[in-house]
């Protein structure tokens, strides 16, 4: 286990790292609570899986090697995020100061946020495919790689959970609620300007 250290700090580095999907945790956890929060940080996780199950089967190197495959995913990728950007940003303009947002229908619609929000950055699996090929031991077999990628997946569900559990309390929920527009406005605008670094040029 020892071989595979470095790879899974550089992992903790990288998960910890504020971007679209941590935002996605905060504000939902701030919006619709604790469980809801949890959702899309489950949500997340399952995108994470999926990028890295893909990479460790060598997708990373098939879509570096046809461009074009990879520009159409990134271009979905950004799509995704700037709309989801500009239906935060219009929402902030709707919203009645001091009321947080309506909770979801289903529980699934935050599930999927969480999900979509993480697959919409195909620039994860380019992370993977060289996280793999520059830290994973050569000699490291299936069942090794299989635990090693648990565990990876298992670092992602905690950090997420105390995100949630933070952006969850009292004093966040009310900090959330004086400043709903504000908040909103920003994590809008963030979210639209990440999608369009994804905007293929």
């Amino acid at each position: 286990m020892l071989a595979v250290l470095p790879l899974l700090l550089a992992w903790l580095v990288a998960v910890i790292s504020p971007g679209p999907d941590f935002l996605a945790v905060l504000r939902t956890s701030a919006a619709h609570g604790r469980s809801a929060g949890l959702r899309v940080g489950f949500g997340v996780v399952c995108g994470i899986a999926s990028w890295a199950t893909l990479a460790m089967c060598g997708l990373s190197a098939l879509l570096a090697r046809y461009e074009h495959l990879y520009l159409v995913v990134r271009g979905v990728g950004a799509v995704l995020l700037i709309g989801y950007g500009v239906h935060v940003f219009r929402a902030a303009r709707k919203a009645a100061p001091g009321v947080a947002d309506a909770p979801a229908a289903k529980a699934g619609k935050h599930w999927r946020l969480g999900l979509f929000t993480n697959l919409a950055n195909p620039k994860a699996l380019v992370f993977f495919g060289a996280l793999f090929a520059t830290l994973m031991p050569r000699h490291v077999g299936v069942p090794m790689r299989v635990g090693v990628l648990a565990v990876m997946l298992a670092m992602a569900v905690a950090w997420f959970a105390g995100v949630s559990w933070c952006a969850g309390s009292r004093p966040v929920v009310a900090a959330y609620r004086r400043l709903q527009r504000t908040i909103d406005r920003i994590a809008g605008g963030l979210f639209t300007v990440i999608g369009l670094t994804l905007v293929p040029r």
